[in-house]
């Protein structure tokens, strides 16, 4: 399922002309967007929406600068919650990259990082109270599977 959403989403994007990302506002195309990007995106859609104990969780994506990316968000969280994106490019689901976004209680986004067509690529996000804790180490409650 996942393979045939990203499948679409690529041959939008090629029809649309959309291709990778930027990490900074004035470098060229590359990897990351920041959270500030990822908040003025205008398209931005839901791919994954979990409630858990501590607020809704969601992995979106939309279109920043022609290119399309992928972020975490969560929702009607507490006070000193973070939400943790985390992206697997290799295929092993062992993530090889994260942002950390430690926003104000209510709305939270990560950075955004490309998508790609490849099966190897998928993000996962959670809820986390202290920041360096990965994904892996949080109550499942918490956090989403890879997509």
């Amino acid at each position: 399922m996942r393979q045939r959403i990203l499948g679409v989403l690529a041959t939008a994007a090629a029809f649309a002309g959309v291709t990778g990302a930027a990490p900074t506002p004035a470098a060229a195309a590359g990897d990351w967007i920041t959270s500030a990007q990822v908040h003025t995106i205008t398209n931005p859609q839901t791919a994954v929406s979990k409630s858990t104990p501590s607020g809704i969780l969601q992995i979106r994506f939309g279109t920043y600068e022609g290119r399309q990316y992928g972020w975490g968000r969560v929702l009607e969280t507490p006070g000193g919650s973070m939400v943790r994106f985390e992206y697997d490019t290799d295929g092993n689901r062992v993530p090889n990259g994260s942002f950390t976004s430690n926003n104000p209680p209510g709305t939270k986004w990560s950075a955004g990082y490309r998508t790609s067509s490849s099966s190897a690529y998928a993000f996962r996000a959670c809820i986390i109270f202290k920041k360096g804790i990965p994904c892996s180490q949080v109550d499942s409650s918490r956090k989403t599977g890879w997509w």
